[in-house]
């Protein structure tokens, strides 16, 4: 396997989406193998419960290193977490030589965005919803769509919590501002974090963010209610949707890998297909820490707004006790987004 061919599929892999663009891998590769390696410190240390985020991270990797491997004539055989005493070696992916296949997701690996501008009401189409949905013929149950307006508003204004906890807790909102990139010339140095642009505010908002990155100030304009006038502002962006896609799945670690994948080729189709999706994830992985936890490090406030906003959404897909809402996806027809975040070149070992 020539290193030509190792390094486009690796390119391909590290388009993935991850937190804040962290980018949380690694990889070795010796002869046909490589070896997949999670640096979950890169990630948020508060959201990424378990390392769950990071996990998602590696799954969308992986679902990329899959589909470029095939359509650049080679079958992918991928083991998640195949050494227990190593739990930061996420897969080993053994490749081997196949007739190249034509994979429609391959051409869209370099264009997939999150786009946070509010979409068209414009319903989805009876083809794009069955192919959006066919991403994951094996458990279908998993995948659940919704395009009825009353849960899109349930879910906008359930997701929306998020920036009532990240601007109300003294810690989340340092992290927040830590992570935001505030130039074009940042970002490309930088290659990571959250940059501005990809938020979609407009002038004022920029500006007021820029004070609003000192605590003493937020908190103050909290006391008059500020996080929660954001968080309405923003539930009615998130409300602006063709439909919600939920990805469930048991209390695994390993099947948050897969809801990576599976969230990886939904957005591929999605981009395929020349719609706008924006992946929402916070008040999932807050609920996450917040139960485990029993709340440990949140005001008894910000811990029964997570709870609540969680179990509408967990009620809206009529998910139980045994189960989970791992990722949320919002779909529709948006004008394109006004930035996206740069990606670094993957760090690649080769051992002969």
């Amino acid at each position: 396997m020539s290193r030509e061919a190792v390094q486009k599929i690796l390119e391909a892999g590290a388009q993935a989406p991850s937190g804040s663009n962290s980018q949380p891998w690694r990889f070795d590769v010796r002869g046909n193998e490589i070896r997949v390696w999670a640096f979950p410190e890169k990630d948020h240390p508060i959201l990424n419960f378990r390392h769950r985020g990071t996990w998602v991270a590696h799954g969308a990797l992986i679902e990329n290193i899959a589909i470029a491997a095939s359509a650049l004539g080679y079958k992918a055989d991928i083991k998640i977490f195949p050494d227990h005493s190593k739990p930061n070696l996420t897969a080993i992916i053994g490749l081997t030589a196949s007739t190249p296949r034509d994979e429609p997701l391959y051409h869209a690996i370099p264009r997939r965005a999150t786009n946070r501008k509010p979409y068209k009401p414009t319903p989805l189409t009876f083809e794009e919803k069955l192919e959006l949905l066919a991403v994951n013929q094996e458990d279908k149950e998993d995948v659940i769509l919704t395009e009825d307006p009353d849960d899109i508003r349930r879910l906008g204004a359930a997701m929306s919590v998020n920036e009532v906890v990240m601007l109300e807790d003294r810690k989340l909102h340092k992290l927040f501002f830590d992570e935001i990139v505030w130039t074009e010339a940042e970002e490309k140095e930088r290659k990571s974090g959250l940059y501005l642009k990809t938020m979609e505010l407009t002038p004022p908002p920029q500006l007021a963010l820029k004070i609003f990155k000192y605590w003493p100030v937020m908190h103050f304009f909290n006391r008059l209610g500020l996080a929660e006038m954001i968080a309405k502002d923003n539930a009615k962006v998130y409300s602006a949707a063709a439909a919600y896609i939920g990805v469930i799945v048991n209390d695994s670690d390993k099947e948050f890998v897969t809801a990576g994948r599976v969230m990886e080729r939904i957005w591929l189709t999605g981009t395929k297909l020349g719609l706008s999706v924006h992946l929402l994830t916070g008040v999932l992985f807050l609920w996450q820490r917040i139960i485990a936890e029993g709340g440990k490090g949140f005001s008894q406030k910000h811990a029964e707004l997570v709870k609540r906003a969680y179990g509408k959404v967990a009620s809206t897909f009529k998910v139980g006790d045994n189960k989970m809402v791992a990722l949320l996806l919002r779909i529709g027809r948006g004008d394109p987004p006004s930035a996206k975040s740069s990606k670094k070149p993957p760090t690649v070992y080769i051992s002969d």
